[in-house]
C-alpha cells in the first residue's frame, strides 16, 4: 500500500482526494492543510516529509482567488510560484513521487484548437503567471533526474480547467444554490472550455499514485471530452436535475472582473489517456457521475 500525502487538503480537490482515498485499499491517503504544514516554509516541509516518509506527494494547494490575486500578488506568488519548488525538492529528497496541479490559466485563451502540452504559455494575469512559474519551479527541482528513471521518483504536472465537485464552493454548487433560492441566472456564453469533475480527476490521481510506473514524468493535460460554455454547462446541470430555473446567456463584457479570463480553455486530454490506456469520458458523463456522488453523500448524511 502506497502512502500518499495530499497537500491543500481543505481545498476542493484536496478534500475529494482524501474522501476517495478513504474508500480504497491500494493507497493510504493523509491530507494536510495549512494548519498541519506551511508549504512556504522549507524547513517545516523537509521535517514533515522526513517524519511521514510518503511514497507520493500530491500538491493540490493553491491560491485560487483569480481576481484577488491581481491586488495580492505577493501571496499568490508565494503559494503558486515559490512553494511548489520547495515541495518538489523536499519530495525528491525523501524519494517520493511528486504530483503538481496546474491550470488552463497559463494560456491566453486565443487558440482555435485544443491546447497541447507543447503550446507556449501566455498567462493573462497574476494567477496564471504564478501558476506557470510554479510549473517551472517543479521542473527545475527535477532537472537532474531522468524523466523515465525506473524506480527513482518521478514528477508530474497536470493542467486542468474548469474544475468542479459535488461539495464545496464551485460552479455546480453555485448554480444549484441560486436556483433553489429562485434567483434569475445570467451565465457567460462566450467563454469555451471543458468542465472537469473532481470526483473523476481524483480517482485518476490515486490510480497514478498506486501505479506510478504507468505514466512517464512530465507535463500532461487532464480533462474530459467535449467543449461547452459556462451557460451550456449550467443548462446541462439543470437538465440532468430536472430543474427549470430562469436561465439566460450573457457575455463576458456584461460582468467585468479584475482579472481577464481565457476565452478558450480546452486542454486536449487525448495524449494522456492514450498513454494511460483508458478513454477520456465526455464532460456530460462526468457530470452525471458527480451528481450521483452528491446524491449518495446526501443519503448518507440523512441516514
Amino acid at each position: 500500500m502506497r502512502r500518499v500525502l495530499v497537500l491543500g487538503a481543505h481545498g476542493q480537490l484536496g478534500q475529494r482526494l482524501v474522501a476517495c482515498g478513504a474508500q480504497r485499499s491500494d493507497v493510504e491517503v493523509v491530507g494536510w492543510g495549512r494548519e498541519q504544514l506551511d508549504i512556504r516554509d522549507e524547513v517545516a516541509v523537509r521535517a514533515g516529509f522526513a517524519a511521514w516518509l510518503p511514497d507520493v506527494v500530491i500538491n493540490a494547494a493553491a491560491y485560487t482567488a483569480v481576481d484577488a490575486a491581481e491586488q495580492d500578488r505577493e501571496a499568490a506568488w508565494a503559494i503558486n510560484a515559490e512553494a511548489p519548488g520547495v515541495l518538489a525538492r523536499c519530495a525528491r529528497e525523501v524519494g517520493a513521487h511528486f504530483v503538481h496541479i496546474s491550470t488552463d490559466y497559463v494560456f491566453d485563451g486565443t487558440s482555435d484548437r485544443p491546447y497541447q502540452v507543447g503550446d507556449a504559455p501566455r498567462p493573462l494575469g497574476v494567477y496564471g503567471a504564478s501558476k506557470w512559474a510554479g510549473e517551472q519551479a517543479v521542473a527545475a527541482a527535477w532537472e537532474t533526474w531522468p524523466a523515465t528513471a525506473g524506480s527513482e521518483p518521478r514528477h508530474w504536472i497536470f493542467r486542468v480547467a474548469w474544475l468542479y465537485d459535488a461539495a464545496g464552493r464551485n460552479f455546480l454548487r453555485t448554480m444549484m444554490s441560486a436556483a433553489r433560492r429562485g434567483v434569475s441566472l445570467r451565465v457567460v456564453d462566450d467563454q469555451r472550455g471543458t468542465p472537469t469533475c473532481a470526483v473523476v480527476f481524483a480517482s485518476f490521481l490515486l490510480d497514478l499514485a498506486a501505479e506510478p510506473e504507468r505514466l512517464p514524468a512530465g507535463v500532461w493535460h487532464y480533462g474530459h471530452r467535449g467543449v461547452t460554455t459556462w451557460y451550456g454547462f449550467a443548462r446541462e446541470i439543470f437538465a440532468r436535475l430536472g430543474w427549470h430555473p430562469s436561465l439566460a446567456p450573457c457575455t463576458t463584457a456584461d460582468y467585468p472582473t479584475a482579472a481577464q479570463r481565457p476565452a478558450y480553455s480546452h486542454l486536449d486530454p487525448e495524449p494522456l489517456h492514450g498513454v494511460w490506456g483508458t478513454p477520456a469520458v465526455g464532460w456530460e458523463e462526468a457530470l452525471e457521475r458527480c451528481l450521483a456522488c452528491m446524491n449518495e453523500t446526501e443519503k448518507q448524511e440523512t441516514a
